[in-house]
């Protein structure tokens, strides 16, 4: 039953990339303090700039405020869109809504990230000199990032025991789902400003049919998350690898704008555990969630990720290469290697790629091309609707063996042989390579073998022969470099 407000001091939830109202635990908290709720969400577009956010998921965060604007309104709850520019302002931004608010309290998720992280301690500093307590809550993992150790007392750098170790701390402490809100009783519904983002959108510009591909906001999230449990969650470990069949949950930006919570993701996919028709499809993707994780408690455990710097230190002497022209010729889907071409094509024209297709393309720049491979981070950065920071590092640190749990130095995919085995019919490069699509099954993965050539339609500019060679001798150089 909704609570009701025993005084006039109200609390205040501070949104981040948690935008819903269902399980949300800050909220939840906040509404039942007894206390009026209101909300704020600081607009921070110069900080976007600085962390390469594309323009497709400021677009999908935005829209998704303004549901959420909209759906706490309902609640009887205001919220309020800052623009605050960059984090730099958010303290003292806080304290002018601390002060004119008289408020009493802060409910807030946490974030990991360095400059986050920065952030919030100096806003605990303000809150403090308040006298505002500040609670957090880590509501966007499944396990709070420091909860697991090793033996010695380290953080976990291996997947596999780190899974156990999580498999185990759910088992004994399952993620709370909390209670659905409602309306605080006698608060009426209010309207929702939106000024602030509409401003935001019309410094976007974004093609109309781009935005008509994806829904952004918590009720579509939720839809998704269903059809997924009730569709493809069984075959998920079957599917996942296949760009052309809908074998992913497609769940991804909804995860990391926080339209959809990952305990709601957890718990829709127990019932399959139990079911032998569906339990290893659900594992596997429970499974990319632990990864989900993982990558979270490197990055929090590990600040020198956010300077650039390469998980293993290594690495760090190797001599990447720097060159523009062929890494232009990646960036537009132009290496000549089919899926590589058609995964490249796939993230400019939606916004978006397949995660398979995420690894043969980075491994393809990063050991075919041996370019340095946050060339390749910042691309995908600057055009994913999905860009997460901590899985955006943590899968180009693996594709380069520069990472932790990292593919070793001299796995290399071919680009040919990934071709064949996850796009056996050529489906998915025809959908993005129209050049090829009169080429049969076999010869579209290397077209280059045809008798006549395919027009408008480039040749290697790389050969497969010899890239592990080359990589092995890099790697090993800069290890010499290292230990003389």
């Amino acid at each position: 039953m909704p609570v009701a407000p025993v005084t006039t001091d109200p609390v205040l939830v501070w949104y981040r990339n948690d935008l819903r109202v269902h399980h949300h635990q800050p909220l939840a908290g906040a509404m039942a303090s007894g206390h009026p709720v209101s909300a704020v969400y600081f607009l921070c577009e110069r900080q976007w700039d600085s962390h390469d956010v594309a323009p497709l998921r400021r677009w999908y965060v935005l829209e998704s405020l303004r549901e959420l604007g909209e759906a706490l309104a309902k609640l009887g709850v205001p919220l309020t869109v800052v623009d605050a520019g960059d984090f730099a302002a958010v303290p003292d931004l806080l304290k002018q809504i601390i002060q004119k608010q008289r408020i009493a309290a802060i409910y807030t998720g946490r974030e990991y990230p360095l400059n986050e992280m920065t952030r919030d301690r100096a806003v605990a500093a303000v809150a403090a000199d308040c006298g505002v307590p500040v609670t957090g809550y880590d509501h966007s993992v499944l396990v709070p990032p420091r909860a697991l150790v090793t033996g010695q007392g380290t953080p976990y750098t291996v997947f596999t025991p780190y899974r156990r170790s999580w498999e185990k701390w759910l088992a004994s402490s399952p993620p709370e789902l909390g209670v659905t809100p409602r309306r605080i009783k006698g608060a009426s519904s209010l309207d929702f400003n939106s000024e602030v983002i509409d401003r935001a959108l019309n410094r976007l510009n974004i093609a109309e049919a781009l935005c008509q591909q994806w829904q952004p906001g918590e009720r579509a999230a939720r839809k998704q998350l269903s059809r997924f449990a009730q569709s493809a969650l069984g075959r998920y470990r079957q599917d996942r690898d296949f760009p052309d069949l809908a074998g992913t949950s497609l769940l991804s930006a909804a995860l990391s704008a926080g339209t959809v919570s990952v305990a709601e993701c957890w718990h829709l996919a127990q019932p399959a555990i139990h079911d032998p028709k569906q339990r290893d499809g659900a594992e596997c993707w429970i499974s990319e969630l632990a990864w989900r994780d993982f990558y979270r408690q490197i990055m929090a455990n590990y600040p020198k990720l956010a300077w650039g710097a390469p998980f293993r230190d290594d690495t760090r002497m190797i001599r990447w290469s720097h060159d523009k022209s062929l890494f232009q010729a990646w960036c537009e889907g132009r290496t000549g290697y089919p899926l590589v071409d058609a995964a490249q094509r796939q993230l400019l024209q939606t916004g978006w790629m397949h995660n398979r297709l995420r690894m043969v393309s980075a491994m393809f720049l990063s050991k075919h091309l041996f370019i340095d491979w946050r060339w390749g981070e910042r691309f995908f950065m600057q055009h994913l609707m999905d860009g997460d920071f901590a899985a955006n590092n943590g899968g180009w640190q693996w594709s380069s063996s520069t990472g932790t749990d990292a593919a070793p130095y001299f796995r290399v995919f071919s680009p040919i042989r990934q071709s064949q085995r996850f796009d056996p019919e050529g489906h998915f490069i025809r959908r993005y390579i129209p050049e090829l699509a009169a080429l049969d099954g076999r010869s579209i993965h290397e077209p280059w073998k045809v008798a006549q050539k395919v027009s408008d339609y480039p040749a290697p500019i790389v050969d497969h022969i010899g890239v592990k060679d080359r990589v092995s001798e890099a790697f090993r150089a800069a290890r010499d470099i290292l230990e003389s």
